[in-house]
């Protein structure tokens, strides 16, 4: 008995759970392995524990902190994963399980589950509602750019703005756009812009590339910081297939980058179109009220009966043509000058023109008054009429017509022919 004890190994539990446990991590050093995830937990340390199953069986399993931050997308229960990582066992308890460093979805790219689990979430929280989208201002003084400084990206931009002469001012904002860096730059540049209060439109923008490199226009903290900007913003990132999250969630998505500058360039171009269009109607309507004035007056002076108030008249006609030159002239002004630069001249160049309509309704009103006060038409209204001889010589005495002599005798609405009888002096002559 006592050889067979000397001969006899006794181990501890310890001992035995570490002897398998230095056996598996020699033979199974590294694994890929795949199962559907059950009994998900995320605890607030970051650790993430989970059982992996297959019909017949089923793992424990553990991803740690540092890994778990790397993970593109949320693990749920009923989850198919493909992973990888070591198999061991758990000395202090004797549990068998596997610690993972990298997990994906099986069939689809972790990115990708990424993107359609944060588009799904943000979606339902409303960020995408068309009611909380703010309008591209028409005529916007400053332009940030959120770009990198390095890329083809911003010289397009600039060029776009230029060849369409948009007439603004180019604030760059260069960030990161593609590495672990640059959703934090993307999402403070946003935060510092809307502190400023001479920045109208934002761009955030970044040329084409892989969905591993627009990643950064994916990441909740860009997508929340474009939801949260005071200050409209213009997504204008990737190529035209191309999709982030930060497309749906700004105010304006952009094909490109290119299409995003024209966008400001367009606004401006339809301002100036429809400026340009309420500007004529509104000579048309100044030159229609004009010549019909001219038109009245025409008449005026081509009645003989007001041959002593001609001069008078034709002062007033004078006086229209002036104006209607000076408020051409202000029109040609205001499209040559609109096209320099907009702001801050149109509500100028609109009150001009607006002056000088209301200048001309007021002279015409009292040229209008004087008329009527002038205007032998007056006298003809209250019963009065105007004696005209043969040659249209009016009569204005006795001694210049012989009896029997035709006359015409001019009333309100036309004239009379008429032969004089017999000649009455005035007692007073």
């Amino acid at each position: 008995m006592t050889q067979m004890a000397a001969q006899r190994r006794v181990l501890t539990v310890t001992q035995v759970n570490r002897l398998v446990s230095g056996m598996l991590q020699e033979r199974f050093p590294g694994i890929w392995l795949e199962g559907e995830v059950s009994n998900f937990k995320a605890y607030p340390s970051g650790h993430l524990y989970f059982t992996l199953k297959d019909p017949t069986a089923q793992i424990s399993g553990v991803c740690f902190r540092n890994d778990a931050a790397r993970l593109r997308f949320q693990m749920k229960d009923g989850m198919q994963v493909i992973g990888h990582g070591r198999v061991e066992l758990y000395v202090p308890s004797g549990r068998f399980q596997v610690i993972l460093d990298r997990i994906e979805p099986k069939g689809k790219g972790a990115l990708q589950e990424a993107f359609e689990q944060l588009k799904k979430r943000l979606s339902e929280e409303g960020l995408f509602a068309d009611e909380r989208k703010k309008p591209i201002p028409p005529l916007p003084e400053t332009v940030a750019v959120v770009t990198s400084a390095a890329g083809a990206v911003i010289h397009d931009i600039l060029r776009t703005l230029r060849l369409h002469r948009a007439g603004v001012r180019v604030l760059i904002y260069p960030v990161a756009v593609q590495g672990e860096d640059a959703p934090g730059q993307i999402a403070g540049a946003l935060r510092d812009l809307n502190r400023r209060d001479d920045v109208d439109v934002i761009i955030v923008a970044r040329g084409g590339g892989s969905l591993e490199d627009l990643w950064a226009f994916n990441e909740e903290v860009v997508a929340r910081a474009i939801a949260a900007s005071e200050i409209p913003v213009i997504s204008g990132v990737g190529h035209e297939t191309d999709y982030t999250i930060s497309d749906f969630v700004a105010d304006v998505r952009a094909a490109t980058p290119t299409a995003a500058a024209q966008l400001i360039a367009q606004g401006r171009e339809e301002f100036l179109r429809s400026l340009g269009k309420g500007a004529d109607s509104l000579v048309d309507a100044m030159q229609e009220f004009l010549f019909d004035r001219e038109r009245h007056l025409d008449e005026l002076i081509r009645d003989r009966a007001f041959d002593t108030i001609r001069t008078r008249l034709a002062e007033q006609q004078s006086r229209v043509f002036r104006l209607t030159s000076r408020i051409e002239g202000v029109v040609r002004d205001f499209r040559h000058r609109t096209d320099l630069q907009v702001r801050g001249m149109v509500d100028r160049l609109a009150r001009q023109v607006d002056m000088q309509l209301r200048f001309g309704r007021s002279r015409w009103e009292t040229a209008a008054a004087k008329l009527d006060t002038l205007s032998p038409l007056a006298s003809l209204g209250r019963g009065y009429a105007i004696c005209q001889k043969a040659d249209g010589r009016v009569v204005t005495r006795v001694g210049q017509v012989a009896a029997g002599e035709d006359v015409s005798l001019r009333v309100t609405d036309g004239a009379l022919g008429c032969r004089v009888s017999e000649k009455r002096v005035d007692s007073r002559e």
